[in-house]
């Protein structure tokens, strides 16, 4: 069976909004909807304001949902399609299962990119990519650092980190001690998926609590819980849940490949999780 995957933050490029124009022209209804419900033209931003999570988190999802509603166009029935996505790609997958519209689902994308970049902004934290050790050996270490957390379990052997900058920092450079092969650190000034973004989350749920949500028309998998997003989910939330809970995406594939799905589809800018997929 099939699944369509949607990446989250980290994906974006410069060009992703004129390739899926060239490529989908059908688009453009999307990205029109977009500038009035963002206020700002998401085919014209530049390196720096993709750099900034207030701009790339809107633009990777219309992207998503025009990469979307193009393979929907050509693939006809997907009602037994599984969605998922990573962090910012679940919303996307909301969408493509049916539980939320395009307008709700910029607006509430939005919302949380605004709150996750004030949150960063007040409270700077740290992330890096840890490759090349266990799961395990990495969740011994951090029991020693009281605001640093393990939160992208991206694939085997390599796990995200994030927390306060200088434990964070540290708790790095103990792993690297402890025979990592690399402690990438990525491109952010936020602890995102701790109890960093705790305020933010709240924040959230009580925006989300303004939109409705309905149950799931294909199947949808969690993040948070790498299991099944059950029909009578409280969507304002888990949203909450799901913005300082890590990111459980080796669990996830793993229960969804044990459900039957097998080819797994990326849908939007790179392949970043293809490559995961294949770790």
């Amino acid at each position: 069976m099939n699944a369509f995957l949607f990446p989250g933050q980290g994906a974006q490029s410069a060009d992703m909004a004129q390739s899926m124009l060239r490529e989908y022209p059908e688009a453009k209804s999307f990205y029109d909807q977009a500038r009035e419900i963002c206020g700002y033209d998401l085919t014209t931003l530049g390196d720096a304001e993709l750099a900034l999570t207030r701009y790339s988190q809107p633009a990777i999802t219309v992207h998503c949902v025009c990469a979307f509603e193009k393979a929907r166009s050509q693939s006809g029935d997907i009602a037994s399609t599984a969605m998922a996505g990573f962090s910012l790609g679940e919303y996307t997958a909301l969408y493509a299962a049916g539980v939320i519209g395009f307008e709700d689902l910029l607006k509430l994308v939005s919302k949380r990119s605004e709150l996750m970049q004030d949150a960063a902004e007040t409270s700077p934290g740290a992330m890096f990519a840890i490759i090349g050790l266990e799961d395990a050996a990495i969740e011994q270490v951090l029991k020693q650092y009281n605001e640093v957390y393990a939160v992208n379990y991206n694939c085997s052997g390599q796990l995200v980190i994030a927390g306060a900058i200088e434990p964070t920092e540290k708790a790095a450079e103990e792993l690297l001690a402890k025979g990592a092969r690399r402690a990438h650190r990525l491109a952010v000034n936020g602890a995102f998926h701790t109890p960093f973004m705790s305020s933010a989350a709240e924040k959230l749920k009580a925006f989300a609590s303004e939109i409705s949500f309905s149950a799931p028309k294909s199947p949808i998998y969690s993040n948070a819980t790498g299991l099944p997003v059950a029909a009578d989910t409280d969507f304002p939330e888990y949203l909450r849940t799901h913005m300082i809970s890590p990111v459980r995406f080796t669990d996830e594939i793993r229960r969804m490949r044990a459900d039957g799905y097998e080819n797994f589809i990326e849908l939007g800018p790179g392949k970043v999780l293809t490559g995961l997929l294949r770790k």
